[in-house]
């Protein structure tokens, strides 16, 4: 650290460089943040948000859970950093203000600011409709934090207005939504539908209907993304295993098929055209039996400067290609991937040059998240779920409740500048991730760093040594006078 600073302070050490090589490191020191708390079942109207003594920071950690059945949907807002909203299986959703800790080190539990009920019978008839199943995805409006989207498998997708928490329009589209993409960049307002059936569904915010679908015959789409650069392309996971590249314009709409085969990418397939004569026109720009996984494609993300995409499959592989070109880039992840579940996976891309040693994938792996390298696949830290990670007998089934349904990464306002550059966190704090579990906790992670705390541990490492020592010599003695009796046994 002392050797970047000099570098920096002499010039050798450009700021934006000095910041990535400091992220790199940050990176690594990933832990557990219990003293931070969600309990979804008081209101922060109902009670103090202080970090002070109360009812219910005082109860074990365990009984206190943001969504009693489960934490199935997780997102903050990109703007600030301040809000989150977080989606039960029941059907409930809640918003938290993450702000109202006074510091990110001091016990503090979190209480909903807001929130919407479970939809019921007798419910239904008011103008605060929540869902009546359970949430699948939510996801913040990517040009406004006072907007949201939620779907269900209620068979709805709904937008909701975060301030009031009220329900702004909703769509049903007869079949479940797995999850829903929005255009980081586009003017249209058109969310795209992973559903069980095989077709893409396009949703018109601006007219309020379903205007569109993306025909394909591989049976349920699992997981959408759009493009950062194209306001028009789209790409989507189907359960055939293929990732299909869309352009809304267009009326065949597939323009591309991500191939595992294919190494080299659509340039040299056109280098080898021209080579040989041929009309790259009339030749086929992908193969149509070219398929991205060999089971279904539940994950698919595209990093934030459009440069790659990154898919998952229940095939528990994790495959990173060249967006430009189409290419595998062959990044292998080894055999700790974990992904059995026929719905949308979760996986966190990290801004763009926040690391000097390249961009960082989170996958949620069961009972843990994987810090990964994303053109490697080499571990960088393991997260584990607080609890018994390999559980023998009766408690199996409640410790499979630790299982990650989703997550989120808390970034601070103004992260997509490229005149910023990269930055690490929310307002307090370098970075936190938040994962939802099926047990119906949100548990944090915060990036460690030395403060004037660690100082004194530095001081005391002499004092700490003759303690230590002493105890040694004190456990050697009695041992030693110990072994030197008779013992007889009668």
């Amino acid at each position: 650290m002392q050797t970047r600073l000099l570098a920096r302070e002499t010039g050798d050490l450009q700021p934006q460089e000095f910041a990535r090589s400091l992220a790199s490191d940050l990176i690594r020191t990933f832990a557990p943040a219990p003293q931070h708390r969600f309990n979804g079942e008081i209101l922060a109207s109902q009670g103090s948000t202080s970090s002070g003594p109360s009812s219910v920071v005082e109860e074990r950690a365990h009984n206190i859970r943001a969504h009693g059945a489960g934490v199935s949907a997780l997102d903050v807002d990109k703007f600030d950093g301040r809000l989150m909203i977080s989606g039960g299986a029941d059907g409930s959703i809640k918003i938290w203000d993450l702000e109202s800790a006074p510091s990110p080190h001091r016990l503090h539990t979190f209480k909903p600011a807001l929130s919407i009920a479970r939809s019921t019978q007798e419910a239904r008839s008011s103008t605060n409709r929540g869902h009546s199943h359970g949430v699948t995805h939510l996801a913040f409006y990517p040009f406004d934090s006072g907007a949201f989207l939620s779907s269900s498998y209620d068979k709805t997708l709904k937008l909701w207005s975060t301030p009031r928490a009220a329900l702004s329009a909703e769509f049903p589209l007869n079949a479940t939504i797995y999850s829903h993409a929005t255009s980081p960049i586009a003017d249209h307002l058109l969310v795209a539908c992973a559903t069980q059936h095989s077709n893409v569904r396009l949703v018109d915010l601006k007219s309020g209907a379903a205007v569109q679908a993306l025909v394909a015959h591989g049976g349920p789409v699992l997981s959408t993304v759009w493009s950062p650069q194209h306001e028009h392309i789209l790409a989507s996971g189907h359960a055939d295993g293929k990732v299909r590249v869309w352009d809304i314009r267009r009326a065949g709409g597939v323009v591309a098929q991500l191939d595992q085969e294919d190494s080299l990418g659509v340039v040299h397939r056109f280098t080898l055209a021209a080579a040989n004569g041929a009309d790259w026109s009339r030749q086929p720009h992908f193969r149509a039996s070219s398929q991205a996984h060999d089971e279904a494609v539940n994950g698919i993300k595209w990093t934030d400067d459009g440069r790659y995409i990154v898919t998952s499959g229940l095939d528990r592989k994790i495959r990173v290609w060249d967006a430009d070109t189409g290419a595998n880039t062959l990044a292998s992840f080894g055999s700790l991937i974990q992904n059995q579940h026929p719905k949308t996976a979760n996986m966190l891309l990290s801004p763009s040059g926040l690391c000097s040693t390249g961009d960082v994938l989170v996958w949620a792996n069961d009972q843990e998240m994987l810090v990964l390298n994303m053109h490697d696949g080499n571990v960088i830290t393991r997260l584990r779920t607080p609890g018994v990670t390999n559980p023998v007998g009766p408690r199996s089934a409640e410790i499979g409740r630790n299982r990650i349904t989703t997550m989120a990464w808390r970034g601070a306002g103004g992260s997509g500048c490229r005149a910023l550059g990269p930055v690490m966190g929310g307002a307090q704090s370098l970075g936190t991730i938040y994962s939802a579990h099926l047990d119906g906790h949100i548990r944090v992670w915060m990036m460690t760093i030395p403060g004037p705390d660690d100082v004194d541990d530095f001081e005391e490492v002499d004092k700490n040594e003759e303690v230590r020592a002493r105890k040694r010599k004190a456990v050697d003695d009695a041992y030693k006078s110990l072994m030197g009796k008779n013992i007889t046994f009668t």
